[in-house]
C-alpha cells in the first residue's frame, strides 16, 4: 500500500510538472532561421510548400503537406516542403513557380528573407495562401499582400465547427469551375474587420444566414476565397482548411490544384 501511495504521488507530481512546464505543441516558439535548406533537383514547374509557424501550429499540417505534394506529383510537377524560411533567398525562389503556405503561420521571416519574397512576388512569381495565411499572426505587409482586413477571430466552443453553404461567385476560375453554385462545407470559419480590398476577385462567400455567428464575427460580406494582383504576381487566399478532412476531400483538394495552376500561371488569366 506505501508503495502503491509513492508511486501514485510521483506519478501526480510527474503530471503536474508536465503540465506546467512542458511547451504547447500548437504554439511553438518562434524561430528564424539562417541556414538555407539544400533543395533537390527540380524541374519545371515546381512549387515550394511552406508549413512554418511562428504562430498557431495547425495539426493537419501532416495531412496539407503530402495531400499538396500529391497535386504536383499527379501533374508531373516537381516539389519541396520546407519549414525553414531561409529558404527565401533569391537564388532558392528563383527555382519555384508558386509558393505555398500550408498552414504557415506568425512572422516567419529576417528582413532579407522578406525582401527576397517581395522580389520574387515583384518578378510575377505566384502564392498560395490557405487557411491560417488568414489568421492575425502575419506581418502587416503580409496582410496587405492577402488583401483583406485584420483577424477578428472563429467560432468556438461548441461552434467551432460547422457545416455552413459557401456560394460560389465565380465559377469559371480554375479553382472553382468544378463547384457547385452553394456548397455545403465543414471548417473553422473565420472573420475579419474588412472584406477583401477591391482589387481582390470574391470566388466563394460563406452564407452567414447557415451559421451560428456571434456579432463581432459576423461579416455580411463574408468572402472566404479570392484572387487578386499583386503587379504582375498572382495572389490567392482560400480560409478553408483547418480540419485534417479537409486534405482528403476531392472538392477541396481539386479547388487548391486549379488555385496552385493558375497562381504559376499555367491555367486562367490575370496580372499580366
Amino acid at each position: 500500500m506505501i508503495a502503491a501511495a509513492k508511486f501514485a504521488a510521483a506519478l501526480l507530481l510527474s503530471f503536474q510538472g508536465a503540465s506546467a512546464g512542458a511547451p504547447d505543441p500548437r504554439r511553438p516558439a518562434p524561430t528564424l532561421d539562417s541556414v538555407p535548406p539544400a533543395l533537390p533537383a527540380l524541374t519545371r514547374p515546381a512549387v515550394l510548400i511552406v508549413s512554418k509557424t511562428n504562430g498557431y501550429r495547425h495539426d493537419s499540417i501532416v495531412q496539407a503537406v503530402p495531400a499538396i505534394e500529391a497535386l504536383a506529383m499527379a501533374r508531373g510537377w516537381s516539389s519541396f516542403a520546407t519549414e525553414n524560411a531561409a529558404v527565401f533567398n533569391p537564388e532558392s525562389l528563383a527555382k519555384f513557380d508558386v509558393i505555398v503556405f500550408a498552414n504557415a503561420s506568425g512572422d516567419i521571416y529576417t528582413q532579407k528573407q522578406r525582401a527576397a519574397f517581395q522580389a520574387y512576388l515583384a518578378r510575377g512569381g505566384g502564392f498560395v495562401g490557405l487557411h491560417s495565411a488568414g489568421d492575425g499572426s502575419h506581418p502587416d505587409w503580409f496582410v496587405r499582400l492577402r488583401g483583406n482586413g485584420n483577424f477578428t477571430g472563429h467560432p468556438g466552443g461548441a461552434d467551432q465547427f460547422q457545416t455552413g453553404t459557401l456560394i460560389a461567385a465565380d465559377r469559371s476560375h480554375p479553382a472553382t469551375r468544378h463547384l457547385p453554385a452553394t456548397w455545403p462545407w465543414t471548417d473553422e470559419y473565420y472573420s475579419w474587420d474588412a472584406p477583401p480590398a477591391a482589387d481582390a476577385h470574391i470566388l466563394l462567400r460563406l452564407d452567414e444566414t447557415t451559421m451560428r455567428l456571434e456579432p463581432k464575427l459576423q461579416m455580411g460580406d463574408h468572402a472566404l476565397v479570392w484572387w487578386r494582383c499583386e503587379g504582375r504576381a498572382r495572389v490567392f487566399y482560400s480560409a478553408l482548411g483547418h480540419r485534417a478532412e479537409a486534405w482528403s476531400d476531392p472538392a477541396h483538394m481539386k479547388m487548391v490544384d486549379g488555385a496552385i495552376a493558375w497562381a504559376a500561371r499555367k491555367e486562367g488569366a490575370g496580372c499580366d
